[in-house]
């Protein structure tokens, strides 16, 4: 496990490390996680013992996961705090490492790469987008799969909920969404969600930025970087996408040469 602690520039090393994240998270379902999972490695069909990466894998429960399945699998995360508690379980079959998936990390490697929850699409360029998706193709054997778990921004978008107020913990939060311009004009709009947080007489706030990306956007990247669409689901049973009415976007690219 590399232990080096990154320089906090971006939003996301921040917020991320932040225990308020945890708790205004922590609804996430670990049943419905490990029914997805199990749904998509039946239609992968992945070979026993494949290598896979997991870019993006916060704590490690999906990581922790996939390495109960036999596959062998390295775990990447810019937090420090979630590789710090994800290195807990490392085993023989299960590494992590505190890296920015933007960067070159092994090559020609991995069975398959995965990028779940909508861990991507945080940076603010096009340039940035690009690294990341040529770092994760660069990483992939040829016919290697890379599958991207993505919200589905249309309808996000469409529904928008711009406040909300409520209670986790006794801990009081204020979330305020708005869509706005890209600072680089040649990118998406970004989904902002601002978080005011009030914990027993102390107040925060923190910030997610998230591109607006559409399957366009993805398609133009893949096809810049030696991957091939082969299919896209729209939720976690893995049905069909639907634009207008899916609620995620979950992608599954091939590596070709």
């Amino acid at each position: 496990m590399s232990l080096k602690e990154p320089q906090k520039q971006e939003w996301f090393e921040t917020w991320f490390d932040t225990p308020y994240y945890h708790i205004l998270y922590d609804h996430r379902d670990d049943k419905e996680a490990e029914q997805f999972l199990n749904a998509l490695l039946n239609h992968l069909q992945l070979p026993p013992e494949s290598t896979v990466l997991d870019a993006a894998c916060g704590n490690g429960r999906y990581s922790i996961f996939l390495a109960n399945k036999g596959f062998n699998v390295v775990g990447i995360d810019l937090s420090w705090k979630n590789i710090q508690h994800a290195g807990n379980f490392e085993s023989e079959n299960l590494t992590f490492y505190l890296h920015d998936m933007r960067e070159m990390f092994y090559v020609n490697y991995f069975d398959a790469v995965f990028n779940f929850f909508t861990s991507f699409g945080y940076f603010s360029s096009e340039k940035d987008n690009l690294k990341a998706i040529r770092s994760l193709s660069n990483s992939l054997k040829p016919g290697g799969r890379l599958v991207i778990d993505f919200f589905n921004s249309e309808k996000i978008v469409r529904e928008i909920i711009p406040l909300q107020d409520f209670d986790k913990n006794n801990i009081q939060f204020t979330i305020k969404k708005s869509l706005e311009l890209n600072r680089d004009e040649s990118a998406p709009r970004v989904m902002v969600k601002k978080i005011f947080v009030r914990d027993h007489g102390k107040q925060f706030e923190f910030e997610e930025r998230v591109q607006a990306l559409t399957l366009k956007n993805f398609e133009h990247y893949f096809n810049m970087h030696h991957l091939k669409l082969r299919e896209v689901f729209g939720d976690y049973h893995l049905h069909p996408f639907d634009p207008q009415n899916s609620e995620r976007m979950i992608l599954v690219a091939e590596k070709i040469l």
